[in-house]
């Protein structure tokens, strides 16, 4: 009932209940109180959520690894840098061990707010404390290093995936896609669609809107019309943007044969 409450943002009604268990004689537990934790993380109440795990501490609960990651990744989101790093050093004073969603959620939190070397070091830490990368992590650094303008770096990581025996999933195409139409790689972006299709990795909507964009933004209007077909026959919508881009780029004549 309190994930439920959550889930809807009634986070006072969740707060609520939790309360209400101690007057019925019910002890919260270390999954009641992680619950209610990621409720307010998600909301952006991060000092509600820090009070309520201070709480849990005080009553003698001990912080699971979810716990500690669920913290992390609204720390992280909301750029407290320094609190996320006290509570990764806690975590381990406390005998609780990082496992590959901690490291995922550091590296996405050391690049979304600037760390872009940080977050290189931590990912080169991983396997010699045997942490070994995901497919998530290696989506997490591509998508980390275009923002940063490091198209080679991110290039060499997305050929590392298969050499780890990983597969690249449709975030992985999705994000090499975009990145290379962005560096205006229209023919390297366009081998990639290519190959996304040859290894049966299913394009979601996100994937068509950036494909139908990029062609676009590079006045390759045949290949986005072909898309935007296939978009459509399998029932996906565009997103507003591409929309409005649709519009603003298409001719009349184009238009009114889409």
């Amino acid at each position: 009932m309190i994930d439920g409450l959550c889930l809807t943002g009634r986070l006072k009604d969740a707060r609520k209940l939790f309360d209400s268990m101690v007057d019925r004689g019910l002890q919260p537990d270390v999954f009641s109180c992680s619950i209610l934790i990621g409720g307010y993380c998600k909301n952006r109440k991060l000092d509600e959520a820090v009070q309520i795990f201070k709480k849990m501490k005080r009553n003698g609960l001990k912080p699971t690894i979810v716990t500690y990651n669920i913290l992390l990744v609204g720390l992280y989101r909301d750029g407290r840098m320094k609190t996320a790093k006290s509570l990764f050093n806690e975590m381990q004073t406390f005998g609780v061990s990082p496992n590959i969603i901690t490291y995922n959620t550091m590296l996405d939190g050391y690049f979304k707010n600037g760390y872009t070397e940080k977050a290189i070091q931590l990912f080169e830490s991983m396997e010699g404390v045997g942490i070994l990368a995901d497919v998530e992590t290696y989506n997490t650094l591509i998508q980390g290093l275009f923002q940063v303008g490091k198209l080679e770096e991110a290039s060499k990581l997305f050929i590392e995936i298969s050499k780890k025996g990983l597969m690249p999933d449709v975030v992985t195409y999705t994000t090499m896609i975009n990145g290379l139409f962005c560096s205006k790689m229209l023919l390297e972006a366009n081998k990639l669609i290519i190959e996304m299709d040859e290894k049966d990795c299913v394009p979601n909507a996100i994937t068509y809107n950036t494909i139908i964009k990029g062609f676009l933004v590079g006045k390759e209007t045949d290949k986005a019309l072909h898309y935007f077909g296939k978009m459509r026959e399998i029932k996906f919508a565009p997103s507003d943007s591409v929309s409005c881009l649709l519009v603003n780029t298409l001719s009349a004549v184009e238009l009114k044969n889409l």
